[in-house]
């Protein structure tokens, strides 16, 4: 019985615990990044992964405050070679990376991807 209890015990301890998920997906934080589906080539999707990552909040009564529909807007106002290149960013970083300072009061100026749009 000792046994059987003890081999139970080292094959939970094994396996494949070697990678995290994050605090919000396998993409988002930790894990794999091969795993991780393309997003769409879209400011929305942009954006999107940006809400996902706890960079920006999906919606805020504060209309001042930089949220999704202010990051599309952001996005979609830029030069069509900056918005490739906000929108390939985002894409290929990690969520480490999408966030800010101040994900809580998040600034479009401060945030890596999205000064490469310059706007």
């Amino acid at each position: 019985m000792r046994s059987l209890l003890l081999i139970c015990v080292l094959a939970a301890c094994g396996a494949g615990d070697d990678t995290t998920d994050g605090t919000r997906s396998l993409c988002s934080r930790g894990g794999v990044l091969e795993s991780c589906p393309p997003i769409a080539h879209t400011s929305e999707a942009a954006c999107t992964k940006l809400v996902q990552c706890g960079a920006i909040p999906e919606q805020s009564a504060d209309t001042n405050r930089f949220d999704w529909d202010r990051c599309v807007d952001y996005i979609n106002r830029q030069e069509t070679t900056s918005e490739n290149l906000v929108i390939e960013c985002v894409a290929a970083s990690t969520c480490d990376l999408l966030r800010g300072n101040d994900p809580n009061n998040p600034d479009a100026s401060k945030m890596p991807c999205l000064k490469l749009g310059g706007r």
